[in-house]
């Protein structure tokens, strides 16, 4: 039977089938203190290896290292473990709930409360970088900010917020991340340039809409005013597009380029 069957299950598995997957260090004194206590309880490691399984029957220590080093110091035969599911979630929370990791939030997401817990143990530990920084007003003016829009955390720097480039922006990362910008599909097809002088409302909103909704060349206006305005000014006299910019709808010279996409006169 596959131990795949036995996920959750304490089991008592030989140790040469274990292998540790990751470098671990640690003192030869409190190792072999460690594997001297163990062998005066009857050889039992009443802390677990938690590991998962490789293939049949061969397993990999995802937590409690220091488990498995002490077992080799005691030349033990068997050791108890605890077999999880190989899924990265789940391990990631292993890790989390036996202090092997720190817990990351989403900064761009993060509640204040959470944007506050998290400086607050930064700062807390010994030798931090942030030593000196406000907490309060650091998460106050982080919180304000836009951090949808982040892609690093260099925005940081100009919030005036005592955390600058360097160490203490790179203390950061170890509480903190940013998804990756997530790559949206190719917009559709331009819409047929269209006389600006002949276009229909509706005509002139569809080719307004479109450019924002899209942000080509980073345009946005708020279509309906913008479509509406201009529907409505008289435009027989003019000679190019230009005179738009001079409406008050939110499109100035240099959106007028982006308008030459889908208008002519």
């Amino acid at each position: 039977m596959s131990d795949f069957d036995n996920i959750g299950k304490l089991m008592h598995l030989p140790l040469e089938d274990i292998e540790s997957g990751e470098k671990f260090s640690e003192s030869e004194f409190i190792i072999k203190g460690a594997a001297e206590a163990v062998l005066k309880a009857d050889g039992r490691n009443w802390i677990p290896l938690i590991v998962k399984e490789t293939s049949d029957g061969k397993y990999e220590v995802i937590s409690n290292q220091f488990i498995y080093a002490v077992a080799q110091q005691a030349e033990l035969e068997r050791v108890w473990c605890i077999v999880i599911s190989p899924e990265t979630q789940i391990i990631e929370q292993v890790k989390i709930l036996a202090r092997e990791v720190t817990p990351k939030v989403n900064l761009s997401t993060a509640s204040r409360d959470t944007i506050l817990a998290a400086l607050r143990y930064l700062i807390a530990e010994p030798g931090s970088a942030l030593k000196g920084v406000d907490p309060i007003v650091a998460t106050n003016r982080i919180a304000a900010a836009e951090r949808e829009k982040w892609s690093d955390f260099n925005p940081i720097t100009t919030l005036k917020c005592g955390i600058t480039k360097g160490k203490k922006l790179d203390a950061l990362t170890k509480v903190f991340f940013l998804p990756s910008p997530q790559k949206l599909p190719p917009p559709p097809p331009l819409p047929e340039i269209i006389s600006i002088k002949r276009a229909s409302r509706d005509e002139i909103f569809t080719r307004l809409s479109y450019l924002s909704k899209y942000k080509i060349d980073n345009f946005e206006v708020d279509v309906e005013k913008a479509s509406d305005i201009i529907f409505s000014e008289s435009k027989g006299k003019w000679k190019s597009l230009n005179p738009i910019s001079k409406l008050d709808c939110g499109i100035d010279a240099k959106k007028i380029k982006t308008l030459k996409k889908v208008f002519s006169l």
